[in-house]
């Protein structure tokens, strides 16, 4: 399949809205060759973004490696709150598992080979639901297991001082955003939306909800489910909840998303003796993988290990 011009799939997620899927399928992929799946969910803290956010190293991992790729939209906070974005990622996965996705893509991808991967708040998604942390907290039943999760610079833990500290402005823009700007995007009875143009209006949602402190309260006003739900690195410690191999990697300066939102998932992740592989890179900021000499060697070398492909 020619990477610039993806499968567009549409299904319905749990409460029957359409949800949109880019699937990319490698053409050596055959009915006795199937390809191994690979689903990446964006970021924007969960407020923005879309599917087409994808960086070139996705775009050519088809043909690279042998992947298909899928990029999953999921609907927006606030209209959507955190356990209906989680339900809209269990969706995606069951979808691509299901006979309709098998027929839409010539039955040449093979579902039980599964990794789940995300980019920032899509990082933390994976981590949540290849684990299912958050889930039982959100009345939801548990995502099938998979063969492993790739997280690339994600938020993990609401816990962190950096999502409560009002920043006026944040570190990486030279202005303030003002309330009025955002009070479309702010209003949890607007429209509800899953799909955000990278030069939309909404594109300034996450770079307010920094400067204010409040993604808290975005993703889980009026749920009565606590933050701690969410925290990965705390759930993970209660030795309660099957771990798949885990990849992540994080930038030393990245301003957007605290690396030690990385390093205390993989910390807890040693503590358990999970098979996990980190990578750190010195110097190095958010949204690293979109240049496109990225080639993110070490994360589908392990994509390969882990499906054995």
């Amino acid at each position: 399949m020619d990477a610039s011009k993806p499968l567009e799939l549409v299904y319905s997620n749990v409460d029957g809205l359409e949800l949109t899927l880019d699937v990319f399928v490698p053409e050596s992929a055959t009915e006795l060759a199937k390809a191994p799946v690979f689903i990446w969910w964006h970021g924007g803290g969960l407020l923005q973004g879309t599917r087409k956010g994808t960086a070139p190293h996705h775009t050519l991992a088809p043909a690279r490696h042998g992947l298909c790729i899928v990029s999953a939209d999921y609907r927006l906070a606030p209209q959507t709150r955190l356990p209906g974005i989680l339900a809209d990622c269990k969706a995606a996965m069951d979808f691509v598992r299901s006979a309709a996705f098998a027929r839409a893509t010539g039955n040449r991808v093979d579902a039980s080979k599964m990794v789940l991967s995300g980019s920032s708040a899509g990082g933390w998604l994976a981590l949540l639901a290849g684990t299912g942390i958050g889930y039982a907290a959100c009345g939801l039943e548990l995502p099938s297991p998979v063969s492993g999760i790739a997280a690339l610079y994600p938020i993990s833990d609401l816990s962190d001082p950096f999502w409560t500290t009002k920043q006026h402005p944040v570190s990486y823009m030279p202005r303030v955003v003002p309330d009025d700007e955002v009070a479309p995007f702010l209003d949890p009875a607007a429209d509800k939306v899953a799909f955000s143009a990278s030069d939309s209006k909404r594109a300034v949602f996450y770079h307010y909800m920094v400067q204010e402190g409040i993604l808290e309260s975005l993703l889980l006003d009026g749920t009565g489910i606590p933050k701690s739900a969410f925290g990965v690195a705390p759930s993970l410690k209660t030795g309660r909840f099957a771990v798949p191999p885990t990849y992540v990697i994080h930038g030393t300066i990245d301003d957007k998303v605290p690396c030690r939102q990385a390093r205390d998932v993989v910390e807890a992740l040693r503590e358990l003796k999970a098979d996990v592989e980190y990578d750190e890179l010195p110097g190095v900021d958010h949204l690293f993988d979109r240049d496109p000499e990225c080639d993110m060697k070490n994360m589908y070398a392990f994509v390969a290990r882990v499906t054995g492909s």
